[in-house]
């Protein structure tokens, strides 16, 4: 039997990319731009956590970009002031020290403080930590390297949880920034839109014939957002994380990365067999990307 593309994969396992890249690139083309794609760091202000986390960091130092994916903190939602303050703090004093490149950031469930009884809307417990991470809004689009990148808000109240959603303002923005059906883009948010790893998760409790998909593991109204990126046709890569687990779902012409956690199982050890890890992203001049899974603590 001749060796496919199909049969590489199944040797590598789902846990790694190896640098296999979305299609071939053009002779020629040449990598534009670096990201290294940290998500589900879920630091925290605990000495051995920082020089753990510090290795994870001096490994990517070769990338142009770091693109947080959210949970970069360990927990500020329903947490007390002073522990919320000491998760600011350490990761103030920790990126001073490890990040010497440029970066960029999206919200986790993690790091949205507790929703305001009085508060109703998409923003709601996301003012001071959208402020503290620099960005733009809660939901964000850059231009670089002839590349645009767009970074969503997938995490929103569900009575006193959460659940994954995309608003419907952020949706119609969403709608009006894919008309630009030209750009090769690159899309992020922190919760999947597609996954396998929703499925996969040993907590999953089969009930009534099928396994029910909590929208605490997936985009709810992901079907909305996949049907955009298919009409559009230029949206090459759709990063997310939250389930600390490692899969690619290739869809409609879009590659749907979760991309594990670089705190594996939050500090201790592997989360259901996947290693702490992140991953990084190259961006072609072509429009194409390559993937390469770096498991840090190995």
């Amino acid at each position: 039997m001749g060796i496919t593309r199909r049969s590489i994969l199944s040797l590598l396992g789902a846990s790694s990319f190896a640098g296999l890249p979305s299609f071939a690139t053009s002779a020629g083309a040449k990598r534009v731009l670096r990201i290294a794609y940290f998500t589900d760091i879920h630091l925290t202000p605990i000495e051995e956590v920082n020089k753990r986390a510090a290795k994870a960091f001096a490994m990517a130092k070769g990338c142009d970009l770091f693109l947080f994916g959210g949970d970069n903190l360990m927990a500020i939602d329903h947490k007390t002031e002073d522990y919320i303050q000491a998760q600011y703090d350490n990761w103030t004093q920790f990126t001073e020290k490890n990040l010497k490149k440029p970066y960029r950031a999206i919200l986790g469930n993690h790091d949205v403080e507790q929703w305001d009884i009085g508060d109703l809307s998409y923003s709601s417990g996301k003012a001071r930590p959208v402020k503290f991470f620099g960005m733009k809004n809660r939901f964000w689009e850059e231009r670089m390297a002839g590349w645009r990148i767009i970074g969503l808000d997938t995490v929103h109240r569900n009575g006193d949880g959460f659940m994954g959603f995309i608003d419907p303002e952020q949706l119609a923005w969403l709608k009006d920034l894919l008309s630009d059906k030209v750009t090769p883009t690159l899309v992020c948010g922190h919760m999947p839109m597609l996954s396998v790893t929703a499925l996969a998760d040993s907590g999953l409790t089969p009930k009534d014939n099928t396994l029910p998909i909590s929208f605490a593991s997936e985009v709810s109204n992901a079907r909305e957002v996949v049907k955009l990126f298919r009409e559009a046709g230029n949206v090459k890569v759709c990063l997310s994380g939250h389930t600390h687990m490692i899969d690619r779902c290739d869809f409609g012409g879009t590659s749907y990365v979760c991309a594990g956690a670089v705190c594996g199982g939050w500090w201790n050890g592997a989360n259901q067999g996947f290693l702490p890890a992140y991953t990084q992203v190259d961006l072609m001049s072509d429009g194409k990307f390559e993937l390469k899974t770096v498991f840090w603590e190995q």
